[in-house]
């Protein structure tokens, strides 16, 4: 192509698109993207500043399973990988294989001439050879293509790309592929690299396969979770790209998080609430280790401690107007008829009373409800009352409630009674008895059980209170909002599973209120174990979450999760999740998986672990 004058600047513009428009039709797009210079060696070429190389594979094992070349599609530095496939006629390729197989066995009759190596590679190609003809043969196979796969090497120094071919060479010896380097002929096995589908040097690569066995050369193990928009989950460790993952956009808000103890839950977690909390979502945190409340402060968040001896309170009988009207036992996903509030309220604290008494009888449960009826009615509510003007102080109390029973009328209800003493004038008297003073009033709020943890008759039933009164605010008011429950496996209780059944429809309806959730456990074992008929609530919680944050388990809770069909785990995935670090684990989002590690930035190590953000930037400046 001849070059163009030299141009002043006065009129370099004007002659430049002259030049243009009389050169136009020769220019071709390989004219535009080509290299300043190509200086062709014997074994590379040098590419303007960078220098190249490409191989042809000459041979392949004669036995191929899926995803054999994963370790060769995910090499680290800069290889591209063209194969060309080619139809072949069946009928020529049987004549070809008996032509083969015939100078096979001639070479192995002579085997004295072979060297060990050689005789097992000519046995190898003598038993595929087979193997294709009974296929051609029997009709197997409709389908036979000629391959050939170059494999191109491209680095910024001589030094560099010959190391990194010692690397590529390890490789293809694991897998059984055999390469070579056509010295003097670069420059055509480079062009058959390029997008023009070129196949420049057959005669040195095409290897016959049939579908099967060609199907095995693409690149299907390859998984990538990649959302347009949404929350940085992790690091992909398999192909080094971000997790992002936008739960809003998907069919189910929700997601499910398990990991054994140290493996990086609790600090996961954390992450997701800043950066969903940075979107201007809502976060409502029940936090029954004392896990998020720290950096929740430093966050300038709310955080709400619940114990015998603080003056904090929710009134377990408080009806809060705004709430939702889908009766809790209806299984209907859009239930949504005029369901009474005042019965609903009723159907939940017959679920509260029964945390804290587990051996309530059909008929004290009968008396129960008519005693409930009554303390209502003793405040001026019933079945029509309009609660939109009631304020918390309106209500009745557990005392009230208390009051009410005669146990000389219904004397089978003393137990019950001498139990809920304790929760009205008793030790957990300052947790439950009396008006609610708790106030909702940021966009982070962290209620903490942590001093309840050796309060076993109480904890459960301040944690179902918790969630029933957050389920209330979250189902009035504007905004999206979003859910966290660690520790689930408290709410799960094989004598009484309609807690878990509460969390459950919780978790079917919240994406109805702009919501989601993420329920959290370490123990999986006693997380299933609410069982009602035949239904496991556990269980049907994580098969409501697309999201699924898997960080490291032993081989018990691994064995539970087959046992109890609660997910699939291939063999990869558990020796995965048994030998996981902390932060790394499976991430699943519906039918797609990867291999994570949590990611996190140093502002937002600094608020969950700031012992670890000194250990781990001591030399930042801030």
């Amino acid at each position: 192509m001849k070059m163009p004058k030299l141009f002043t600047k006065q009129d370099q513009k004007t002659d430049v698109e002259a030049w243009l428009g009389e050169k136009q039709d020769e220019i071709t797009i390989r004219d535009s993207i080509a290299p300043a210079h190509i200086h062709e060696d014997i074994d590379y070429l040098q590419l303007g500043k960078n220098f190249s190389k490409t191989i042809c594979v000459v041979d392949f094992p004669g036995v191929r399973r899926g995803n054999w070349l994963t370790e060769l599609y995910r090499f680290k530095d800069n290889l591209s990988i063209s194969t060309h496939l080619e139809p072949a006629s069946p009928t020529a390729m049987i004549k070809s294989l008996n032509r083969s197989i015939m100078d096979l066995d001639v070479r192995l009759k002579g085997k004295r001439s072979l060297t060990p190596e050689r005789e097992i590679e000519t046995e190898q190609q003598l038993d595929s050879s087979r193997e294709l003809l009974r296929k051609l043969q029997s009709g197997g196979t409709s389908k036979v293509f000629q391959v050939h796969m170059y494999l191109h090497l491209q680095a910024d120094s001589l030094e560099k790309l010959e190391r990194m071919e010692r690397q590529l060479e390890g490789i293809l010896s694991r897998k059984g592929l055999k390469g070579y380097t056509p010295k003097n002929q670069m420059l055509p096995a480079f062009k058959s690299m390029l997008p023009t589908t070129d196949n420049t040097l057959p005669e040195w690569t095409y290897r016959t396969m049939d579908a099967e066995a060609a199907s095995s050369l693409f690149p299907y193990d390859e998984s990538e979770i990649f959302h347009s928009t949404g929350v940085i989950k992790g690091e992909n460790m398999t192909t080094g790209s971000l997790v992002v993952v936008d739960q809003y956009s998907l069919d189910s808000h929700n997601e499910f998080a398990i990991g054994q103890t140290g493996k990086g839950k609790t600090f996961y977690m954390l992450k997701d609430m800043i950066r969903y909390y940075q979107q201007g979502i809502k976060i409502l945190a029940i936090d029954p280790e004392r896990q998020f409340a720290r950096a929740f402060k430093r966050l300038g968040g709310q955080v709400i401690s619940l114990s015998v001896m603080s003056k904090t309170l929710i009134n377990p009988l408080e009806i809060r107007h705004y709430q939702d009207r889908g009766d809790i036992d209806t299984e209907g996903d859009d239930f949504e008829n005029e369901t009474q509030l005042l019965y609903q309220k009723i159907q939940r604290l017959k679920i509260f009373f029964k945390l804290i008494k587990k051996d309530i009888s059909p008929h004290e449960n009968s008396l129960i409800e008519r005693y409930l009826l009554a303390t209502y009615e003793s405040k001026g509510i019933d079945f029509d009352t309009d609660l939109k003007a009631y304020e918390s102080t309106d209500f009745p109390i557990l005392e009230d409630f208390y009051d009410m029973i005669n146990i000389k009328e219904h004397p089978e209800l003393k137990p019950f009674k001498e139990i809920l003493w304790m929760y009205v004038h008793g030790s957990n008297s300052r947790l439950f008895n009396g008006h609610t003073n708790v106030d909702l009033n940021s966009d982070l709020i962290c209620f903490d059980l942590k001093d309840l943890e050796n309060e076993s008759d109480s904890q459960q039933a301040a944690m179902y209170n918790v969630l029933s009164y957050l389920w209330d605010e979250i189902t009035q008011g504007e905004g999206t909002k979003r859910l966290y429950v660690d520790e689930a496996h408290i709410m799960a209780d094989p004598d009484n599973p309609q807690a878990m059944k509460f969390l459950f429809q919780i978790y079917k309806r919240i994406r109805k209120y702009k919501g989601g959730a993420t329920v959290a456990t370490q123990q999986l074992e006693d997380y299933l174990s609410a069982i009602e008929g035949h239904r496991n609530y556990g269980k049907a919680i994580i098969g409501n979450s697309l999201c699924k944050m898997i960080l490291g388990l032993d081989s018990t809770d691994i064995d539970d999760i087959k046992e109890k069909k609660v997910m699939k785990l291939s063999e990869q995935e558990e020796e995965v999740l048994l030998k996981a670090k902390k932060g790394q684990g499976i991430y699943v989002v519906g039918n797609n998986r990867v291999h994570i590690h949590v990611d996190h930035t140093p502002e937002e190590m600094k608020i969950i672990d700031p012992k670890a953000y000194k250990e781990q930037y001591a030399n930042r400046e801030d």
